[in-house]
């Protein structure tokens, strides 16, 4: 499937915004130069409450905060844990018959969203019963690249490998759907997204990066999944030319499953709030499967 560029004007965005800041809780993101000189700030005050054009109930999920690992039998609904003293979270809804997919979200700077709630789990389960993990990233300094990217040349940082242990044993305990692994991350979530994506070019059936940022390097690795870039016109945190070139990178290298989406006139937080409901993302996310 060809996938071509998209540029969207910032028109009628802000009433998608305001609609999800209403119940959105913000929490303070900071600058970050991931240790190069030209790298973008990934921080920002993210909206990431539960609000969601594509929403809905959760279908009976049960909030379990503090539960205990999950290592025993399978849990339906909702629950939490600590590994490697890092927040886990995870949604999963009532057994289909057959393996679920499951999508790994990478969080912005300084936030945290294992919660029931979150706006993602009620975004994919509204299209189908889809499980949803959420691992944090703590921070470790006021970077904000603790998820890593593709600046890091000394292998995953701790909290991307906390992610990718617990994935992978979390889809041998439920048995998920190994062909239908997705990744969508913002800020700098999208910039471990681009990480993955270059470290593991065909492990995720579909990614999305949401105003990250990434050097212009690894495209033919990234050309190999299925990519849905956003970005706003305006971001004054992680600058809008490196996903542009990154795009037309992966384009050059033959890509022919990336698309790029700008927001005209939107800044950092703003593009990445109106991308949670940019019309038939998460359609198109689940649509993707690996042979």
């Amino acid at each position: 499937m060809s996938m071509t560029s998209s540029f969207r004007t910032g028109q009628g965005a802000f009433l998608g915004v305001a609609l999800l800041v209403i119940t959105a809780v913000h929490v303070q993101g900071c600058a970050s130069t991931a240790g190069t000189p030209d790298s973008a700030a990934t921080g920002g005050s993210i909206a990431s409450g539960g609000a969601h054009a594509n929403g809905g109930a959760t279908g009976g999920s049960q909030s379990a905060a503090d539960a205990s690992p999950p290592d025993g039998a399978p849990q339906i609904g909702f629950i939490t844990w600590t590994y490697n003293d890092t927040p886990m979270g995870l949604y999963v809804p009532a057994p289909t018959g057959r393996p679920l997919p499951v999508v790994m979200y990478l969080h912005g700077c300084h936030n945290d969203p294992v919660y029931s709630e979150y706006w993602l789990i009620p975004a994919v389960n509204a299209l189908e019963p889809c499980a949803v993990f959420l691992p944090t990233a703590p921070p470790l300094d006021d970077m904000c690249a603790d998820w890593g990217g593709t600046y890091d040349t000394s292998g995953l940082r701790p909290a991307m490998i906390n992610a990718l242990a617990e994935l992978d044993r979390l889809i041998g305990q439920y048995g998920f759907d190994t062909k239908r692994q997705y990744v969508y991350g913002e800020s700098m979530g999208g910039e471990g997204v681009y990480e993955l994506l270059v470290e593991f070019p065909t492990r995720f059936a579909g990614a999305v990066a949401a105003a990250g940022y990434t050097l212009d390097t690894g495209a033919s690795q990234m050309a190999q999944t299925p990519l849905w870039i956003f970005h706003g016109s305006d971001d004054s945190i992680s600058p809008v030319e490196n996903d542009r070139t990154i795009y037309q990178s992966i384009l050059d290298a033959g890509g022919t499953h990336v698309t790029y989406t700008e927001y005209s006139g939107l800044d950092h937080v703003p593009a990445i709030e109106q991308a949670r409901m940019e019309p038939g993302l998460f359609q198109w996310l689940l649509a993707q499967h690996r042979n």
